[in-house]
């Protein structure tokens, strides 16, 4: 078992996109949570969001759909658009959850994790990169429902 302070440097694009996931995932529910704050506004509550504790993604996606069906009552586009962003939350939470929890070692070209079922998968810099992206993304299109 390695320490993480004896990590090569050339590791640190490895490190630092581990970082740069877990940083895109909080900043996409901070994304939410102010979308979901200036909804509540312009409909005249001025609660905050988890005022005593931290709601979770899927409890803050049930509000703003709530919201929005309230909001656009015979425009069914907000919540297409809701429920794809939906699916690519789940997909990259699943990814998310990999490399938190399955994280094992570093590896050529990325790293190796293991799976819930306790199978090996290799996961590229590159992978890490485009899910960091679809996060950032998925920020962006929450901003504009």
């Amino acid at each position: 078992m390695k320490a993480v302070s004896e990590y090569a440097p050339e590791d640190a694009a490895l490190l630092c996109g581990v970082g740069r996931l877990v940083c895109a995932w909080t900043m996409m529910e901070q994304s939410l949570e102010t979308k979901i704050a200036m909804m509540r506004q312009a409909m005249g509550d001025v609660r905050t969001v988890g005022t005593r504790n931290r709601p979770s993604m899927a409890k803050l996606m049930t509000e703003l759909r709530t919201m929005v069906t309230m909001r656009d009552r015979r425009n069914a586009t907000a919540l297409n658009e809701i429920s794809a962003i939906e699916r690519d939350m789940q997909r990259v939470d699943r990814f998310r959850a990999l490399i938190i929890g399955g994280f094992q070692e570093p590896a050529a070209g990325g790293f190796t994790c293991r799976d819930p079922r306790n199978q090996q998968v290799h996961v590229t810099l590159e992978q890490l990169d485009a899910e960091i992206v679809a996060l950032e993304q998925m920020g962006q299109r929450l901003l504009e429902v």
